[in-house]
């Protein structure tokens, strides 16, 4: 009987526990066979760029179009250290919609005046050179190509306060009213470190 019970109450906690470890890889990455860095919670795009704007601004998030590369190390980075620090990872998965290619694929990619390109060579009509290069869209334009309604560009890969600064940045709308990132930041630098230094002692 003792141990009847003994069984049923490690497969009570394992049915309990379920859920918990099924979002274990939400703060995590995993390297691809691409050789690049995903995170389960990326939305699962199907590259239709007008698409992607419509569902995350009908659920009240922002779209971030993230360029990756197999080998950037830059890239891994924001993977590794940024995206999985745990104040960083809260927010952009709580407010952003968040589409990830890569600059050398060959996946299509619909612009929102109805080219069809492939990966690489969206990029170039957009501009890429570099990577990780991120798109911010927080509202939909009547234009030809997707970083012509961006609200801001994040050009390479920033350190922890910096990328919380401007995610916050873009996602209350700051942005317009103070159009100078690093001012905003500046001005709210003690604010973004407590936050960060809060969320890692909770975590």
């Amino acid at each position: 009987m003792i141990k009847l019970m003994k069984m049923s109450l490690v497969v009570l906690v394992v049915i309990i526990g379920f859920p918990f470890l099924a979002q274990a890889g939400d703060t995590s990455p995993t390297l691809g066979d691409d050789g690049i860095y995903h995170y389960n919670w990326y939305h699962q795009s199907f590259f239709e760029m007008g698409d992607d704007i419509d569902e995350a601004l009908a659920t009240g998030k922002v779209l971030m179009v993230k360029f990756d590369q197999k080998g950037c190390i830059y890239c891994e980075k924001v993977a590794t250290e940024i995206l999985s620090d745990p104040a960083v990872n809260k927010y952009v998965r709580e407010n952003f919609l968040v589409v990830q290619m890569d600059i050398f694929g060959s996946r299509d990619v619909t612009d929102l005046d109805g080219t069809v390109l492939p990966e690489n060579e969206m990029a170039a009509r957009w501009g890429i050179v570099f990577t990780p290069s991120i798109f911010f869209i927080t509202e939909k334009k009547d234009v030809d190509k997707l970083p012509e309604s961006a609200a801001a560009m994040m050009p390479g890969a920033f350190m922890r306060g910096t990328f919380l600064g401007m995610l916050q940045w873009v996602k209350t709308g700051s942005y317009k009213t103070e159009p100078r990132f690093q001012k905003y930041y500046n001005e709210n630098f003690q604010r973004l470190r407590e936050e960060i230094k809060a969320a890692k002692s909770a975590s």
